[in-house]
């Protein structure tokens, strides 16, 4: 009869292969997970970074709000306009070129050097919208998780308005 203490030691109790084997099929998901984090993370920052330059163009055009809104195709050429403000004033975090501005009452054009919707005491709406995709997100936004599911995230970020009053001038 074989002791206990002997049929024990008859056993192998090298792990290493085991714990090569779990650690192959747990770094997919922790890479997976860290590059999750990582584009979390570049778009919360270019987030940040849209609402800190509404609210920076929000605080020009309430002091500056005989200043033209500016067209679309010229949008970062046209000087004296809020296209421009835009443009010159965005952090190197985002790409300019994706910004989209909306203000609201609009001024086309200005009448006397005075632009006659935004009088002093009126409600200025500024809304920035940015497109990230192609310049920020680096991770596929549409996949398959096997045959049924289909993920698809979005590629714009949340639009972000800020409300100013036209101050007096």
């Amino acid at each position: 009869m074989l002791s206990i203490r002997r049929c024990h030691s008859l056993v192998r109790t090298d792990s290493r292969g085991q714990s090569l084997v779990e650690l192959a099929l747990i770094m997919p998901l922790l890479v997976g997970i860290i590059a999750v984090l990582f584009q979390f993370g570049i778009l919360f920052v270019a987030y940040l970074s849209i609402v800190n330059e509404t609210r920076d163009i929000g605080r020009f055009v309430s002091v500056h709000p005989d200043t033209i809104d500016g067209v679309a195709g010229t949008a970062c050429t046209a000087a004296g306009t809020l296209w421009k403000q835009v443009c010159d004033d965005a952090p190197s975090v985002i790409d300019k070129t994706r910004i989209t501005p909306t203000f609201s009452p609009a001024c086309a054009s200005l009448t006397a050097g005075k632009c006659t919707s935004r009088v002093a005491g009126t409600q200025m709406q500024i809304t920035l919208q940015y497109a990230a995709a192609g310049s920020l997100i680096f991770l596929p936004t549409d996949f398959r998780l096997g045959p049924w599911l289909r993920v698809a995230l979005p590629t714009d970020l949340p639009a972000y308005t800020y409300f100013v009053m036209v101050e007096t001038h």
